[in-house]
Order: C-alpha cells, then sequence, then structure tokens
C-alpha cells in the first residue's frame, strides 16, 4: 500500500512538473509573430467597429456587410447599435460626408 502512494505522489509531481516547464517554455517563445497576429485581429476589430458606425449613421442598405461588421466587431458594436441614430450621418460627434448632400 506504501508503494503505491509513493508512485501516485511522484507520478503527480512528474505531471506538475512538466505542466509547469511547458508553461513557462510557451510563455518563452511568445515571438513577434504572435505579437503581429494580435495586432492584425485588433486592427480588424477596430475596423469592422468603425465600418458598422458609419453604415448605421448612413443607413447603409446592404445587410450583408453590416451584419458581417457587427459579429466581427462585437462586443462594442453594441455599444454602437446604440449610440449611433440610423440615417443621422453622424457617428460618435462625427459628421459623415455623403454624397448628394449640400
Amino acid at each position: 500500500m506504501c508503494k503505491t502512494n509513493v508512485y501516485r505522489n511522484v507520478s503527480i509531481l512528474l505531471f506538475g512538473w512538466a505542466s509547469c516547464a511547458s508553461v513557462a517554455l510557451a510563455q518563452g517563445t511568445t515571438s513577434q509573430e504572435i505579437q503581429v497576429t494580435n495586432t492584425g485581429i485588433s486592427g480588424l476589430w477596430v475596423l469592422a467597429n468603425i465600418s458598422y458606425a458609419g453604415m448605421r449613421a448612413q443607413n447603409n442598405s446592404s445587410k450583408l456587410w453590416r451584419i458581417l461588421a457587427f459579429i466581427f466587431g462585437l462586443p462594442a458594436t453594441i455599444v454602437t447599435f446604440f449610440a449611433v441614430k440610423e440615417g443621422n450621418d453622424r457617428a460618435y460627434g462625427v459628421d459623415l460626408p455623403r454624397k448628394g448632400r449640400s
């Protein structure tokens, strides 16, 4: 009975050591590639929010692009949904240009 406890304790110790070592190794390999990927995802998020705000303010009729911008910009597009009036030509205090407007 005592040997099984020793084997169990040693196996738990080895598993814990391997887990900590793999986490430490993974954190040490945060390279420029990962940072570039995170920057690209953040850039897409910001562009989706700006696009959704503009489409909502200008009352754009393209439902597909509006839905895609809403999904890629979540959760900030929920704020935009309530903060920007539909067809107001103004988003977050910025007057948006429109063709044919004098």
